[in-house]
């Protein structure tokens, strides 16, 4: 579960190609089929951008299945 932060020496440049990443990918935590998915998910965006995926989580806390948002409540001590 690495992710290679891109590095251009630009820190702007580099925000928003993580931003572009994490956007990618987000969807896969939505459409996760079983807790295990869920997590995985979970931790790849956090790694991607921490911040982005609380807001994520915000925004998106109706598709999420209430037992899956529990498990992120408890990943991110209730910060949703």
């Amino acid at each position: 579960m690495s992710y290679r932060r891109p590095d251009t020496g630009n820190s702007m440049n580099d925000y928003f190609s993580s931003l572009a990443d994490f956007t990618m990918l987000s969807h896969n935590l939505l459409e996760a089929s079983t807790e295990q998915n869920f997590l995985i998910w979970l931790e790849k965006l956090a790694l991607i951008d921490r911040r982005a995926l609380i807001l994520f989580l915000r925004k998106h806390r109706e598709e999420i299945p209430e037992e899956y948002m529990q498990l992120a409540r408890r990943r991110f001590k209730d910060m949703i």
